[in-house]
């Protein structure tokens, strides 16, 4: 079968390599579409902290069944599945909490072991969700970030009703604003400095969205929610001089959940925090039931997926892709391989 590789910075490699077997608890998955991440743009450029070449990307996948394991009782051959790209231990203490989003051993596919940048690819079956027959291929890779953003909206608890800020539009600020609104928030504020991301972030239901190049945020914020409006603040920019505007700004007692990725280590206004009791909470990835949201929501037509794809490459294109993606940095969200 073809798998490509990323062997160096911004170097794929297209390679034929034996079909891989598959284990009795497993099913073995035709690739059907891969997304591109955020993180696999940060490995292309060799800046991943995490991630070490040479590397197969690719934890966004969806696929079909044509095989499975002998011990496999919820997969049959034929559905069209898209994966959880979880490994985890589950013995540490927080698999055995339930928490194994942040287990101690944590490893992602095609992050930290070989992801689904090939022709097939086993899978264990409890990490595969059956696909609606009313979502794609394409559209159900996004449903891998979509579930980030269920996961972290629901970190301070229900938002129904409440009123929210979310700091970049990049694609997981979208997903985070549009599982808000899915999820039942009274409004739904985004901000950005990019009219793409911003008018993209329109489409997909934002109720307000602000470049705060040429408005000021506050001012928007007032006029939106009154100044003590605002319930909880999702940092999706990694920005930390916005953050801290926001702590500035905030109301007492309100919550913050950080969902950025920060390459760097931020100065935060910590007094901030103590003097007005805030709440501040990290988020990393999902559980089995944030997936279960976002197929969901995805199916209901409650989130618009389709939106954010920009452009589609062939796997085996996957250089010229990387590269689309860097000479259009600012008009684009999503970009999908095809196998």
């Amino acid at each position: 079968m073809k798998q490509v590789t990323l062997v160096s910075e911004k170097t794929f490699e297209v390679r034929d390599v034996p079909v891989p077997s598959y284990a009795p608890n497993q099913a073995m998955m035709k690739v059907k579409a891969v997304g591109i991440c955020g993180s696999d743009i940060h490995a292309y450029y060799g800046k991943h902290p995490f991630m070490s070449f040479p590397i197969t990307l690719g934890h966004e996948a969806t696929g079909e069944v044509i095989a499975v394991g002998s011990e496999v009782t919820n997969l049959k051959v034929g559905d069209r599945v898209l994966m959880r790209p979880q490994k985890v231990c589950g013995k540490c203490r927080m698999c055995r909490e339930g928490r194994y989003n942040i287990c101690k051993t944590l490893e992602v596919l095609g992050c930290q072991c070989t992801g689904a940048s090939s022709d097939y690819y086993p899978v264990n079956a409890d990490q595969l969700y059956k696909l609606p027959d009313n979502i794609d291929y394409d559209v159900g890779t996004v449903i891998e970030p979509l579930s980030v953003g269920v996961r972290a909206v629901n970190r301070p608890g229900s938002v129904k009703g409440k009123n929210v800020l979310v700091i970049g539009a990049g694609t997981i600020g979208n997903v985070v604003m549009q599982s808000a609104k899915a999820l039942g928030a009274n409004k739904v504020v985004i901000s950005d400095v990019s009219d793409y991301k911003l008018a993209m972030a329109r489409e997909c239901g934002a109720d307000v969205a602000v470049n705060v190049r040429n408005e000021n945020l506050e001012e928007v914020l007032d006029r939106e929610f009154g100044i003590d409006g605002l319930d909880v603040v999702y940092e999706c920019s990694a920005n930390s001089a916005a953050l801290n505007q926001m702590m500035r700004y905030g109301r007492k007692g309100m919550a913050f959940v950080i969902v950025a990725v920060y390459g760097y280590k931020p100065e935060i206004e910590m007094g901030l925090v103590q003097d007005r009791e805030y709440e501040i909470y990290g988020t990393l990835m999902y559980l089995h039931e944030d997936y279960e949201t976002a197929i969901r929501l995805v199916a209901e037509g409650k989130v618009n997926l389709k939106a954010l794809i920009s452009k589609e490459f062939p796997l085996e294109q996957a250089a010229q892709a990387y590269q689309y993606i860097e000479d259009n940095r600012d008009a684009v969200q999503k970009v999908i391989l095809n196998v």
